[in-house]
């Protein structure tokens, strides 16, 4: 029974991951017992690291760690904690239906304002969870915000509940934040996009730990800007796309391929004309050569994600779009 208990955890916890990239970054379990795997699903290429890296741990600071239990805001600060307990329920999300487009700085991401997506995602045709993305914008800022949820059953004895924000400026990021909670894992992790000075800042906060990226002389995308970066891009077959990545304070590109087009019929009966593409995968341990994900995304100037399926030793992972507003 406790090894049953543990597959299904490390099951929850890939799947968190495999969500929030969508096809970025690497799967990593989150148990102590655990520690040693650490498995990768890109190609990182060594000469686009900047050259200064400078590690300093941070004294008496006051970051505030998130909550032990979902219900337990009053460790953060009103800000963090507004972030985290923010409701996902689709019906519920508030959209700025009032912004002044013609002042708005137009870049790729424009054309995402107002959308909305739900996910609900399937392990070997069990449902254990649901995840949302959906894109705000002011005349500044344009923000993509990933939440994903166990569901009911599975958070019994696994409970997960992360959310990310990307936020971007003039077509480039700023800043971005993950907060965690996946069985007994907490993570609180913040990244500073600094172009102007050549910069980027990792913070693990939870470790009280900074990292400085000095003379950064590319764009480089976090794992949610990255994805919708992409889906701006034209998809070519035999012409495979890079994406620059900095993730967990690391640096990768990502080559996706466009495999063929696809018409494809969802649990739900919609059916959709598609691309499907698929990241080169350089995995090691566990996942080598079983870790794929493929992703099929609509043949038209939206690319919407509709099925995203990943195949592991274990099982099958598919998170099917079940509802969508622009």
């Amino acid at each position: 029974m406790k090894t049953k208990w543990i597959i299904v955890g490390a099951l929850i916890s890939l799947l968190v991951h495999v969500s929030l990239v969508i096809f970025v970054g690497k799967i990593e379990f989150n148990f102590s017992k655990f520690d040693f795997i650490e498995t990768y699903l890109l190609e990182r290429k060594s000469n686009i690291v900047p050259k200064q890296k400078q590690v300093v741990k941070i004294e008496n600071t006051s970051f505030q760690q998130i909550p032990e239990t979902p219900n337990q805001y009053e460790d953060l600060d009103e800000k963090q904690a507004n972030f985290y307990s923010e409701t996902s329920s689709f019906s519920s999300l508030q959209i700025d239906q009032n912004i002044d487009f013609q002042n708005l700085h137009h870049h790729p991401f424009t054309r995402f304002i107002n959308e909305k997506m739900k996910f609900d995602i399937y392990w070997m045709g069990i449902y254990v969870g649901e995840a949302f993305i959906y894109v705000t914008a002011d005349q500044n800022n344009l923000t993509i915000t990933f939440t994903v949820k166990s569901s009911n059953f599975i958070s019994n004895f696994y409970y997960v509940n992360d959310r990310a924000e990307s936020i971007i400026q003039n077509g480039k990021p700023k800043r971005f934040t993950l907060l965690q909670i996946e069985g007994k894992y907490r993570g609180n992790k913040e990244t500073i996009f600094d172009y102007e000075k050549g910069e980027i800042i990792f913070i693990n906060h939870l470790k009280n730990k900074i990292t400085y990226h000095k003379e950064v002389n590319r764009l480089f995308m976090d794992v949610l800007s990255g994805f919708f970066y992409l889906r701006a891009m034209q998809i070519k077959l035999n012409e495979p796309l890079s994406v620059d990545i900095f993730d967990s304070n690391k640096f990768i590109t990502v080559k996706v391929y466009l495999l063929g087009e696809e018409k494809i019929e969802l649990s739900n009966k919609k059916q959709f004309e598609t691309f499907i593409i698929k990241p080169q995968i350089e995995t090691e341990g566990l996942f080598k050569r079983k870790g794929d994900i493929i992703i099929w995304l609509t043949k038209d100037e939206k690319k919407i994600p509709v099925k995203i399926e990943t195949r592991i030793s274990i099982g099958q992972i598919v998170a099917e779009l079940k509802e969508y507003t622009q």
